[in-house]
């Protein structure tokens, strides 16, 4: 089996590529980006983290990137909000305030209530198939020109999240 190599282009290209057909074919569009996603469906960074403290009483984390982690619920919502308006273009949406993934794991695991060792670690300690950036916080600057709500922070966001993943999880 031949060793499986990512395009040289990489993935930002690809959706640059995409946002730019969009802007030269249509007049009225919405662009949305986000980062660092979780939520109550699928595989997230959250679900992972949960998932290994249960056959790991210690974890190493990337602590040298940092970017906004984005509630799924919070990412919908706004959408929605968005579609709802002429205020067409392009938005970065995600929670506000920023963070590491180690950071972040903390969060995750002191509003989890659980006991793990989480130790810093480099993006060159810890190699991923696909390149991230070091620095991807948003700004949310189309957001505010159009007057929409500030999002709310990303710890408030993960705090609702567990509340409401404890509602889902618990016997009526």
């Amino acid at each position: 089996m031949k060793n499986k190599q990512h395009p040289p282009w990489g993935i930002w290209t690809i959706k640059l590529a995409g946002e730019t057909a969009v802007r030269e074919l249509h007049k009225c569009f919405y662009i949305v980006r986000t980062s660092w996603v979780y939520g109550h469906q699928g595989s997230n960074f959250v679900k992972t983290m949960l998932k290994l403290s249960k056959t790991k009483n210690q974890l190493k984390v990337v602590a040298d990137q940092i970017g906004s982690p984005t509630y799924a619920e919070d990412l919908a919502r706004t959408i929605v909000e968005l579609i709802n308006t002429e205020h067409y273009g392009t938005y970065h949406v995600s929670n506000s305030g920023s963070c590491s993934w180690y950071e972040f794991a903390k969060k995750i695991f002191e509003l989890a209530g659980q006991e793990v060792s989480v130790h810093q670690c480099t993006t060159t300690e810890f190699p991923r198939p696909a390149q991230r950036p070091a620095y991807s916080v948003f700004e949310h600057r189309a957001l505010k020109e159009n007057g929409f709500k500030p999002m709310r922070s990303w710890q408030e966001a993960l705090a609702t999240y567990f509340e409401v993943e404890k509602r889902r999880h618990s016997p009526e």
